[in-house]
């Protein structure tokens, strides 16, 4: 539009729509023409319509190409599921969390149920069962129910040290520092031996652990009454003897002791091991 001239469909008129004769001059003044639009469609209308077909042509469009979409996701999901219900053997639980297949643990490695603990009836009629088989009579000496658990129970160098102390006693000592009357005396060391060394222990250092499992069995014992005392005299030479001394400071107290088989212990290892 030019100094009030409008060019509608390539019609020269005034703003209020009344053709006018192009003489060759007005195109000077109307510069370049609007593209022509339908005879039935007005100006403005025609404008804002065809930028409302578009827009809906758009969006008709998305709404197609998202349906699309779901349809292929759908597709992809449903065989995939498929894909895994023929991999998975029959029975096998799984979960499905945002279209991904999550497998459960097979039962096999699954953390088994701990049974509940008896009741007290059913240890009383234990309780009963055991001593109606003690009034049976016996046609021969039956080993102690304990003794397959305890084996099952003990390291290879613990054997060891049960055969040596099945052998008699050996000789222990503690280290203690030394006090007026005992009266805030400190252990320093306790325990010490030369029983892994003269057992032939594989794991030397490991000694401590060995004697309390052994002494957790009830196979083993330590007392506080000594052996004879010249066999003190090589185990306080040891360097483990003599560091825990010097710790001790200038008036270290030394405990004889010694260690040794319980009854129990000696008729385990009597059973179980070949003498």
């Amino acid at each position: 539009m030019t100094d009030g001239v409008v060019v509608f469909n390539g019609v020269v008129m005034t703003e209020d729509g009344v053709p006018i004769e192009d003489d060759g001059r007005a195109l000077e003044r109307r510069g370049p023409q609007m593209p022509a639009l339908p005879e039935s469609t007005p100006l403005v209308g025609g404008v804002f319509g065809r930028l409302n077909k578009a827009s809906s042509a758009a969006f008709e469009l998305g709404k197609e190409v998202t349906g699309s979409a779901g349809r292929l996701t759908r597709q992809f999901v449903t065989e995939a599921e498929h894909l895994v219900d023929v991999a998975l053997p029959a029975g096998t639980p799984r979960i499905v969390v945002h279209a991904e297949v999550v497998e459960d643990e097979p039962a096999t490695q699954q953390t088994p149920i701990e049974p509940p603990p008896p009741t007290a009836e059913e240890l009383r009629r234990a309780g009963d069962r055991l001593l109606a088989r003690s009034a049976e009579s016996r046609q021969g000496v039956a080993t102690h129910p304990a003794f397959q658990y305890i084996l099952e129970q003990l390291a290879p160098d613990e054997a060891r040290i049960l055969r040596l102390l099945a052998s008699g006693p050996q000789p222990a000592v503690d280290v203690r520092t030394n006090r007026p009357f005992g009266v805030g005396s400190e252990a320093v060391a306790f325990g010490l031996s030369m029983i892994p060394e003269v057992a032939g222990c594989r794991n030397p250092e490991r000694i401590t652990a060995y004697l309390g499992n052994l002494h957790r069995l009830g196979l083993i014992w330590f007392s506080k009454e000594p052996v004879e005392l010249h066999r003190y005299e090589l185990v306080q030479v040891q360097p483990a003897v003599a560091e825990a001394i010097s710790k001790a400071g200038r008036y270290a107290k030394v405990i004889r002791r010694r260690i040794e088989v319980t009854a129990f212990g000696a008729e385990f290892f009597d059973c179980c091991f070949t003498t």
